[in-house]
């Protein structure tokens, strides 16, 4: 399995980051598009993780920007899949007791890149699962990696740049 993400001269086109035109409380939040070819056949279902490792020697952990579970096996994640998919999606790194941020809004959606000093390497990863994920809304990162235990037929991962 591959995964692609268009770039726009080697970043993130700004559309979906901290210059973003579309926000809400100041964080990007329409999701980039995603390729995926060779999906595994026996593909029941694909999970997405966006960690931003980057952030660990401003934050102290690294910052969740988007986790999505039961995703249907489709060649290409389309553009806004978070604010349009009504299957469960995690908690991100806004919902920190570190930043004042508590809404819940942040609780089941992407929020984009918004590297505060330099740019940053995401880390996206794309799993094909073979089953459903047992995951509501707002799950927790550890939940997700608890459920990726003996389910994961395939995975790929692609580090994406984003500008500040």
């Amino acid at each position: 399995m591959q995964i692609t993400v268009t770039l726009k001269d080697g970043y993130l086109p700004t559309i979906y980051t901290s210059k973003a035109s579309v926000k809400y409380k100041g964080q990007p939040i329409v999701s980039f598009p995603i390729e995926i070819q060779s999906i595994p056949e026996k593909t029941q279902s694909l999970a997405i993780s966006l960690i931003d490792y980057d952030a660990v020697p401003r934050t102290g952990f690294p910052f969740i920007h988007w986790l999505a579970a039961n995703v249907p096996p489709m060649v290409e994640i389309p553009v806004d899949f978070s604010r349009t998919y009504d299957g469960p999606q995690g908690q991100n790194s806004w919902m920190s007791r570190f930043y004042d941020m508590n809404d819940s809004y942040f609780a089941k959606h992407y929020a984009g890149p918004n590297p505060p000093d330099q740019a940053h390497r995401y880390t996206l990863t794309v799993y094909a699962l073979n089953q459903k994920m047992r995951l509501k809304n707002n799950f927790y990162y550890n939940d997700f990696r608890d459920q990726l235990a003996g389910q994961v037929i395939e995975k790929a991962s692609l580090q994406v740049l984003a500008k500040n």
